[in-house]
C-alpha cells in the first residue's frame, strides 16, 4: 500500500499536521482532503487552507458545504470525486464521526470505486443521537474496512455497532515531542488548565481543590473561554482565589505551545456528562511530551493517555483533586511525573508513535483481505 487519502476537517492548520507528516516520511503518497474555509466556534475565528505539497504529503483545500457544523459539513461533490479519481488511493481514511455527513459521502465515493476505507472516531457516549443518526451510524460502520477508535469507551461503541469490523484504539492526533524540552525557572508552582470554559470541563472543581492549599506558592492560568466564564470568576472570588488566577482567553495551537515552558502541571479535571465524555485529551498529550507533569480526571480517554504516568482522580472530586494537587507540590515528586509523562509520550504518543501505529493497522487490514 502506497497511496492514502485522508478526510477530515483536524488539518486545517499546519501545527496540526504533525501525523500526516510522520506518515508520509514512512513511504507513502498522502493526499489530504480539508476544507478550504472552517469555522473554528472556540477561537471564534475562520481559519483558511491552501495547497500545499511537501514531499510525499499534498494538503489538498476543497469547498464546503454548511462550513463549521461537523455534523452537516460535506465537501463540494465534483472537486472531491476529481481529486479521488485523479490520486487513485489504495486507502482512505475519514477523520469524521460515522453519523456526519461527510463520513456518509466519503463511504460512497469510496465504495464506488472499491478503494477500502477506515474511519477514526473519538465519540464514547451514545448522548442524544436520533434514531436515524443511529440507522446512520450503523451503517456507515457496517460498509468500511476498519475503524481507529480515541479510546477503549470509542472502541466498545463501534464493535456493538459493527461486531465484525476490525478495530485499533489509537489517538487521532499524536504530539510533537520537542528534543530537549525547556522549563523557565520560576517561584512556587505554575498550574495550568485548557479548555473550554463550560460545565462538563470542571473548572470548578479545581478551584475547590485549590482553596484547600490558600497558604501554598501556586499560580493557576485558565487558557479558554466560554459562558461559564462570569461564574467561575466569582467563584475563584468567593473562595478568596482571584489574586492567583489568570485569566487568559483562547489561546490558538502555536500560543498554547508558548505556554508549556512555564507551566509545572496540566490538569484536566473534566466530569462526564450524558452527551459527553472526555474524547481525545490531544492537549494532554502535548503537556506531557513537553515534559509537564499531568493530573486528570478518571473521564473518557483521560486514564488511559495518563496510564502510570501521571495521577488520576475521580471526576467532580475536590478533595482527591486536592490529595493530588499535594503531591505535585512537592519538587521531587512533581519532577519525577513529568519525566514519566514525557517517557510515555514518547513511546506511545508522539507523532512517529501514532503513525506507526496507524501504519501497523492499516497492514493488518490488508493481509486480511489478502487470500
Amino acid at each position: 500500500m502506497r497511496r492514502v487519502l485522508i478526510a477530515g476537517h483536524a488539518y486545517i492548520e499546519p501545527s496540526t499536521r504533525g501525523k500526516l507528516r510522520a506518515l508520509a516520511a514512512r513511504g507513502l503518497e498522502l493526499t489530504v482532503a480539508v476544507p478550504q474555509r472552517w469555522r473554528d466556534p472556540v477561537l471564534d475565528r475562520t481559519r483558511e487552507t491552501t495547497w500545499e505539497r511537501q514531499q510525499a504529503l499534498e494538503v489538498f483545500p476543497i469547498a464546503v458545504r454548511h462550513m463549521g457544523d461537523p455534523a452537516q459539513a460535506r465537501f463540494a461533490t465534483r472537486p472531491l470525486a476529481a481529486l479521488v479519481r485523479d490520486k487513485r488511493p489504495e486507502l482512505v481514511q475519514i477523520e469524521a464521526e460515522p453519523e456526519t455527513a461527510l463520513a456518509r459521502q466519503m463511504v460512497r465515493l469510496a465504495g464506488r470505486l472499491r478503494v477500502p476505507t477506515v474511519l477514526v472516531t473519538a465519540a464514547n457516549v451514545d448522548g442524544s443521537r436520533s434514531w436515524l443518526e443511529r440507522w446512520r451510524r450503523r451503517r456507515t460502520l457496517r460498509r468500511l474496512a476498519g475503524a481507529l477508535a480515541a479510546s477503549t469507551g470509542a472502541a466498545t461503541l463501534v464493535r456493538r455497532d459493527a461486531p465484525s469490523l476490525p478495530v485499533s484504539v489509537v489517538p487521532p492526533q499524536g504530539a510533537a515531542v520537542p528534543p530537549a524540552p525547556s522549563h523557565e525557572p520560576h517561584d512556587g508552582l505554575t498550574i495550568g488548565f485548557v479548555g473550554r470554559l463550560v460545565p462538563h470541563r470542571g473548572l470548578d472543581t479545581l478551584l475547590g481543590a485549590l482553596a484547600q492549599h490558600r497558604h501554598a506558592a501556586w499560580r493557576l492560568f485558565v487558557a479558554g473561554d466560554g459562558p461559564e466564564r462570569e461564574r467561575l470568576e466569582r467563584l475563584a472570588s468567593e473562595l478568596r482565589l482571584a489574586a492567583r488566577v489568570h485569566w487568559v482567553g483562547a489561546l490558538p495551537p502555536e500560543q498554547l505551545a508558548l505556554r508549556w515552558p512555564s507551566w509545572d502541571v496540566l490538569v484536566a479535571p473534566s466530569r462526564p456528562s450524558g452527551s459527553w465524555n472526555e474524547p481525545t485529551g490531544t492537549t494532554l498529550l502535548e503537556a506531557m511530551a513537553h515534559e509537564v507533569a499531568v493530573i486528570g480526571s478518571d473521564t473518557g480517554a483521560l486514564p488511559e493517555l495518563i496510564g502510570p504516568a501521571g495521577i488520576v482522580t475521580p471526576p467532580g472530586d475536590a478533595a482527591a483533586l486536592a490529595a493530588a494537587l499535594g503531591e505535585v507540590l512537592d519538587p521531587e515528586r512533581r519532577a519525577t511525573l513529568a519525566r514519566a509523562a514525557r517517557a510515555r509520550a514518547i513511546e506511545l504518543f508522539s507523532d512517529d508513535a501514532v503513525a506507526e501505529r496507524t501504519v501497523a493497522f492499516w497492514q493488518s487490514l490488508s493481509k486480511r483481505g489478502s487470500p
